[in-house]
């Protein structure tokens, strides 16, 4: 008998312990822990605000590789140091194009003259005092000074021409004589004269005007008097 009533108190026993805990789940049912809130959003905001930097940084890095790419010229380098003739590894060189600045081309400033009249070109004055035509060339006298304080180079540029009466071009030729103006430098105020020699004009022509090249500055000469 004694075995039989402590299996009942036995059943009891369990029986209030369900009912006890089926009570504390009825009260405690629809409540959260507040610590636990706090912790599972704060979660939350860590994971996304790491996500959203993440792909920042990846966006950005993306985009920088992408500008590399079409600035730079990538060139793949094998590498044939192998002993036994088979590529072991392979590199780049990465060239960056060089950006040249264009030049500034120098402005040439046009300076109208006349023959037997002294003007000023480029620190130079210089007077054409006569012009002649036979069969092999056409010869322009002309006087030069080197009007600056300083010892400078006289050089006449390649576009020095003549032009006759119906505006036919004549180029500048070199002939090997003694009257051909001498293109060395000058000194300051020193003065120097001589011949430019041009191609023979055309018969029944006439010279009409030169057109003086000094590199810097070109002068218009009117040949006629």
């Amino acid at each position: 008998m004694n075995s039989g009533n402590e299996n009942i108190d036995d059943e009891k026993k369990i029986i209030e312990k369900r009912s006890s805990f089926r009570g504390w789940k009825e009260r405690n049912k629809g409540k959260s822990n507040p610590k636990i809130r706090i912790i599972g959003v704060v979660a939350m905001v860590v994971i996304f605000s790491t996500l959203i930097i993440y792909y920042s940084y990846l966006d950005t890095d993306i985009n920088k590789n992408n500008t590399m790419d079409k600035n730079n010229t990538i060139i793949p380098v094998i590498n044939t140091n192998s002993s036994n003739g088979v590529n072991n590894s392979s590199s780049k060189i990465v060239i960056t194009p060089e950006i040249t600045q264009a030049a500034t081309p120098k402005i040439t400033k046009n300076i109208i003259g006349k023959m037997g009249t002294p003007f000023v070109i480029n620190g130079f004055e210089i007077n054409v005092t006569k012009v002649s035509s036979s069969s092999f060339y056409t010869n322009v006298w002309i006087t030069v000074k080197n009007i600056d304080n300083k010892e400078k180079p006289f050089t006449i540029g390649p576009s020095t021409v003549i032009l006759d009466n119906i505006g036919f071009q004549y180029e500048k030729v070199h002939v090997i004589r003694s009257s051909e103006i001498a293109q060395t430098n000058l000194a300051s105020k020193a003065l120097r004269e001589g011949s430019i020699f041009f191609e023979t004009l055309k018969e029944g022509r006439t010279a009409k005007k030169l057109i003086l090249d000094l590199k810097v500055e070109k002068a218009e000469i009117l040949l006629e008097k």
